[in-house]
């Protein structure tokens, strides 16, 4: 019996050995599986935004016109020269998303794997829901825009940094791997520079004065190196950054039409706040949103004060909680919004991750409640994630270009109050319509410019908010029908019916 007995437990010591080794790999496995299968869910479902229509322009360029191009608008080419390389220029919008989908959920995965190694099992379970389920990080897993490389790189860099912090083998592969993380995190976007910044201004918090000369010297490497490589960079940037600021909308001068305490207000929402944008509320009340944010941001502070004296912890805090500090700074300087903050997620999730981890582990009666509010929570969470995939997000397109091209409208100009129309409507229409556009901003420009130019028009075709009528004077004697396309009106002004698309010539009878 006693041979048998130590036989089993050695059985059961080995087991749980190579449970622990496989551990890791499991984790990024379904972590990175489960990150994936959501946003595919809805991936090619959305319209491309103008954002978005950018972006497939751009990778439609030639090599040289894609560098130009991007460098001109004050952006760093390595997003779009990724999806070129990859061969997705002229895709469809699931194929020019998927490369964002992909990249967010490695995110995902390597900030479920720290999450494990920082937390233990709870802490990685609970990372990989968070992330996977977290609204925001869905819209920008679903976006074919550099944020998801952003987050790729960020979560890398923070693996780096947190292996050099905890004393992982092979230091010299963590600030290989810092390194990479922070370089590429700062060249997907501008933004990026931020977490990366306060990444590194992080280190007196986490005892870098004691640390041992050899580790100062590979935290002082990285650091250079990526400092080196963000000023090479941005020298680039530099001429079309002064040429953005001289325009009347350039570096996003739109935004000066809304006050600062909105602009922070919105840039928070988009964040920690939990607001999916233009939300459908089939899952979950637009009025929970803020219990969601409290109870997450509690969960953060909570993961903090729990291992606040351990270095990786402190680094996260500095970096979850900084990043919105400083674009509050920057936003009173100049624009900023939501999707520019977001390279705080992956730290911020794994705060919550370990305060998570520490609300489980703590004894006693109050273990339960703590339970039920945390389920209660990752359930909230998980609804609005539901409703981020089945809103539209942005204005749909495709309806205005489907009844253009349906109605035969060709070789005709559409005067439109909304900047952004031709941009997707290019994008949707096909080359041999011939269709040109007629813009105004209606923030800095009277309707008036619309309703004079169509009034010299035999016919005029209208593309306005859906709320505007059209004045009186200019419908006199004249065929006049709308069609109403959510919250965009197409109007159709004919002073000769004759010159009227077919499919159209009756719409006054019809209407």
């Amino acid at each position: 019996m006693a041979e048998a007995e130590i036989i089993l437990r050695a059985g059961s010591a080995a087991w749980r050995s190579k449970a622990a080794a496989a551990a890791p790999a499991i984790v990024f496995v379904l972590t990175f599986s489960l990150c994936l299968v959501i946003r595919l869910s809805t991936l090619g479902e959305l319209a491309l935004w103008f954002d978005e229509v950018i972006t497939a322009d751009v990778a439609r360029a030639s090599w040289s016109g894609l560098v130009a191009d991007r460098l001109a608008n004050g952006h760093f080419p390595t997003y779009f020269a990724l999806l070129k390389g990859l061969g997705l220029a002229g895709g469809s919008e699931f194929a020019l998303r998927l490369p964002s989908a992909l990249l967010d959920s490695l995110a995902g995965a390597l900030v479920a794997l720290l999450a494990l190694r920082l937390s233990g099992r709870v802490g990685a379970i609970a990372a990989a829901l968070l992330y996977a389920f977290y609204p925001a990080l869905i819209q920008y897993g679903q976006e074919a825009r550099p944020y998801a490389l952003m987050l790729a790189f960020v979560a890398l860099a923070i693996t780096g940094q947190i292996g050099l912090l905890t004393g992982r083998p092979k230091p010299g592969r963590q600030a290989i791997l810092a390194t990479i993380g922070t370089l590429g995190a700062a060249l997907s976007i501008p933004a990026g520079i931020v977490p990366v910044a306060l990444q590194h201004l992080a280190l007196p918090a986490c005892g870098f004065r004691n640390f041992a000369p050899a580790l100062k010297r590979l935290w002082w490497r990285h650091i250079l190196i990526t400092w080196t490589g963000i000023v090479v960079a941005a020298a680039f940037l530099l001429p079309a950054v002064q040429a953005q600021a001289e325009k009347p909308v350039g570096l996003m001068k739109w935004q000066s039409r809304y006050g600062y305490g909105q602009r922070a207000i919105e840039a928070f929402g988009e964040t920690y706040g939990f607001v999916v944008p233009r939300d459908l509320d089939r899952f979950l009340d637009a009025g929970w949103n803020g219990w969601l944010a409290t109870g997450f941001l509690a969960l953060m502070l909570a993961g903090f004060l729990a291992n606040r004296a351990k270095p990786a912890h402190r680094m996260l805090a500095v970096t979850a909680f900084g990043t919105p500090l400083v674009f509050l700074v920057l936003g009173i300087f100049s624009a900023s919004a939501g999707r520019y903050l977001i390279g705080m997620l992956p730290a911020a999730v794994l705060l919550a991750s370990a305060g998570i981890a520490a609300l489980v582990a703590r004894p006693g009666v109050a273990r339960l409640p703590a339970l039920a509010v945390l389920v209660a929570l990752l359930a909230g969470i998980a609804l609005q994630a539901l409703d981020m995939l089945v809103s539209a997000r942005k204005y749909d397109w495709r309806p205005v270009a489907a009844f253009l091209r349906e109605s035969g409208v060709r070789d005709a100009e559409i005067l439109t109050d909304a900047p952004h129309a031709e941009k997707a409507l290019r994008y949707y229409l096909p080359d041999a319509d011939r269709m040109t556009y007629a813009a105004i901003d209606p923030v800095r420009e009277p309707m008036a410019i619309l309703w004079d130019e169509a009034a010299g028009r035999p016919l005029a075709f209208l593309l306005t908010a859906a709320y505007r009528t059209v004045p009186s004077a200019l419908a006199e004697g004249a065929i006049v029908c709308s069609w109403r396309f959510g919250d965009q009106k197409l109007t159709m002004i004919a002073r000769d019916a004759g010159l009227a698309p077919a499919a159209l010539k009756r719409c006054e009878a019809e209407s």
